[in-house]
């Protein structure tokens, strides 16, 4: 346990060990439609949480030199509450320890984008919503058991900030360390994948330079992010205690294209969206409609 955790007593424990954690506990009733099994559930494209995902996928494509994808599909990730307490219980730790340093943002829980291998065909459609066993894919891996320090460099050596796990708001540079691995898998209209994680942040130790002797943050702060204008040209954020993140979203994205067809996801699969996000479909639909009537310079009917 990190330096700032405090010890826990047993009525603490056992309030975190007699409750739905959050709304991502495969307990929580909201997921209860969720197939047999699964640990992905498909969000339909008006549900907010599909809508905020889509636009931190947006404003973090920051390289001008790739071409902006298209969100074609957003899966929440399920977890046990066993590994949603411990995340829960490390964020409530961190938000103390900076309540008694005065430090203002508290526990700073961020949601940030992390590219990794994925050697099956989990999201390639609303059907494709089960782990794989494969040693290879390490997507499957963090959604089943979360993130693993200990595993940090099996991928890539040069490790900036030294052993920790890594994630970024770009998501065009988290795009970067997306890979196939060497599956031969082709998947539909080029998809690909990334996983949007919780991180508690905490105090952040902000750094230009490279670092990669580090194997924890300075005394006093929870997690390291890189600041680009030396050696990064793009943000970077690594935390170096397994329950600082938890995987949130599946996101699936491919290049944008009039012949490509979006992620067909299944109405039984979906969680029911609020009513409330049924207006934009609406207001769609009725301009859609006006400019079929310009263009033909004749009234449709409604």
């Amino acid at each position: 346990m990190a330096q700032f955790a405090f010890p826990l007593c047993c009525a603490e424990r056992q309030r975190y060990s007699t409750m739905i954690v959050d709304e991502f506990s495969l307990k929580h009733p909201d997921n209860r439609h969720r197939r047999r099994s699964s640990r992905i559930l498909p969000l339909d494209f008006s549900d907010p949480n599909f809508i905020q995902v889509e636009r931190l996928f947006s404003k973090g494509w920051r390289h001008s030199q790739k071409t902006k994808p298209v969100v074609r599909a957003v899966f929440k990730i399920l977890s046990s509450d066993e590994s949603l307490e411990l995340y829960a219980i490390y964020r409530s730790q961190v938000q103390a320890f900076n309540l008694l340093t005065r430090f203002k943002k508290g526990s700073n829980e961020q949601l940030c984008f992390h590219g990794t291998r994925r050697s099956c065909a989990l999201g390639d459609d609303s059907s494709q919503v089960f782990l794989c066993q494969s040693p290879e894919c390490s997507i499957c891996s963090i959604i089943r058991a979360s993130f693993d320090v200990s595993k940090c460099g099996a991928a890539h050596s040069f490790k900036r900030f030294g052993r920790g796990i890594y994630t970024t708001s770009c998501s065009s540079k988290a795009d970067d360390y997306y890979s196939s691995g060497r599956s031969t898998r082709q998947h539909p209209g080029n998809l690909r994948v990334l996983l949007l994680n919780r991180v508690v942040l905490g105090k952040p130790h902000n750094r230009r330079h490279n670092a990669p002797h580090m194997n924890q943050p300075p005394p006093g702060f929870h997690s390291v992010v890189g600041l680009p204008g030396v050696d990064l040209n793009y943000e970077e954020t690594v935390v170096y205690h397994n329950d600082a993140i938890r995987p949130a979203y599946l996101v699936v994205y491919g290049p944008p294209s009039l012949n490509e067809q979006p992620v067909k996801v299944h109405k039984k699969d979906l969680l029911s969206p609020p009513s409330l996000n049924q207006k934009p479909v609406a207001r769609s639909a009725s301009k859609a409609h006006a400019l079929l009537s310009a263009l033909f310079k004749t009234p449709l009917a409604a």
